[in-house]
């Protein structure tokens, strides 16, 4: 007897895997074109690809078709050259990972960023100017390493061009100060696209040491005409004019060691300035700097007296002293403004000092009995380099 035994089997379904792989090899692209990365999926679960980009990071959402899984770059991120990381992402796990270069796109104009500085310098002794510049395609991105930028100079009579490769993303020419002042032109040209003109001005330099001279209608103390003092041109050390509004010091000393000062400014490298005629005989020593700079040499100015006859009379009450007619050096009335002083002594003791401005040629002195109560006073007068002495008058009648 036999005993048959049967057993029943049931067969499983094979689970699926899901295998991913990325189907795209091509490693860079042009900026500006269509970009998009395809990958191989079988899965019930849809992938997101995390991109990290130089404008940031975002998650993109593709579109499957026949197991084919397709992702799109966004217009801004694919018009950006750069690296870009991606990484493929399913239920939050890192599935797969990698990264692309989107390149310039050398089909599009070319566009020029360009810098100059500093925008003025002086001339020689190591000065200079930089000029760089940033070519870019249409998108605004660099330009590809070694990409050729042709540098033009224009000064006086002379243009040079030099062909220079980007590196670093910028193409750049140090333009040498030259040792004559004046404007330096620069353009560039990448491509086609040519720059608008960049002026670089070149200033004289510091100013070295110069001459003086003097100038005046005549050479009398009267304390009203006016001595004009004068540089030479003043130049640097290469034969540049200085540059207009150089501040120039005139320092005069007079007889007495007293310091009196002028100054002035250059135009077309001359500094002028004015000092006033004293109103007595002196020596004027003068010499001019430009501060902490250059100087000058020194030059003496001889004023001759006038002494004058000094005339005066008193009052009935001799109250009143009225000094004048005054006469200058060529018998003339004196200006109005020639000081004239009065000193008021009382038994050969100096008690006032008195000082007026010359009107039509006379000055007018007041002996005042609220202030000057002695019964006998002398005086001295003194202008433009005379003295006069008067007597005692009398007062106790006043």
């Amino acid at each position: 007897m036999f005993t048959i035994l049967l057993v029943s089997v049931t067969l499983l379904p094979k689970k699926q895997t899901g295998a991913i792989g990325l189907m795209t090899q091509q490693k860079t692209f042009i900026a500006g074109t269509k970009i998009t990365l395809d990958f191989k999926v079988n899965s019930s679960n849809r992938p997101k690809l995390f991109l990290i980009h130089s404008l940031g990071k975002t998650l993109l959402d593709g579109t499957v078709k026949n197991d084919k899984l397709t992702f799109t770059l966004p217009e801004n991120y694919a018009k950006k050259s750069g690296r870009i990381d991606w990484f493929l992402v399913v239920n939050g796990e890192n599935k797969l990972q990698g990264n692309f270069q989107i390149l310039p796109n050398n089909d599009t104009k070319t566009g020029i960023e360009n810098y100059l500085g500093p925008p003025s310098t002086l001339v020689g002794d190591g000065h200079f100017v930089m000029y760089v510049t940033i070519p870019t395609d249409d998108f605004d991105n660099p330009k590809p390493e070694n990409t050729p930028v042709i540098f033009k100079t224009q000064f006086l009579n002379a243009i040079t061009a030099q062909t220079v490769k980007t590196k670093d993303l910028i193409a750049w020419k140090i333009v040498n100060a030259p040792t004559k002042s004046g404007i330096v032109l620069l353009s560039a040209q990448c491509n086609a696209t040519i720059t608008k003109e960049f002026d670089a001005v070149i200033f004289p330099g510091i100013a070295t040491n110069f001459i003086i001279s003097f100038t005046r209608n005549h050479q009398f103390a009267d304390g009203n005409q006016i001595t004009t003092l004068k540089t030479a041109v003043i130049k640097d050390k290469f034969g540049n004019v200085v540059s207009d509004g150089t501040m120039v010091s005139f320092v005069i000393f007079t007889t007495n060691n007293m310091v009196l000062k002028s100054f002035g400014t250059t135009i077309d490298g001359v500094a002028t300035a004015q000092i006033l005629h004293p109103d007595h005989q002196d020596v004027y020593t003068a010499k001019a700097y430009v501060a902490g700079i250059a100087e000058s040499n020194s030059i003496v100015i001889n004023y001759k007296p006038i002494n004058p006859k000094i005339e005066f009379e008193f009052s009935k009450d001799n109250r009143t002293i009225i000094v004048g007619p005054l006469r200058s050096f060529m018998n003339q009335l004196v200006p109005d403004g020639i000081k004239v002083t009065l000193k008021v002594y009382h038994h050969n003791q100096l008690v006032a000092n008195l000082q007026e401005d010359s009107v039509k040629g006379n000055a007018v002195f007041t002996i005042s009995s609220e202030y000057y109560k002695e019964k006998k006073y002398s005086f001295e007068i003194s202008t433009l380099g005379s003295i006069q002495k008067i007597e005692e008058k009398n007062y106790d009648s006043n």
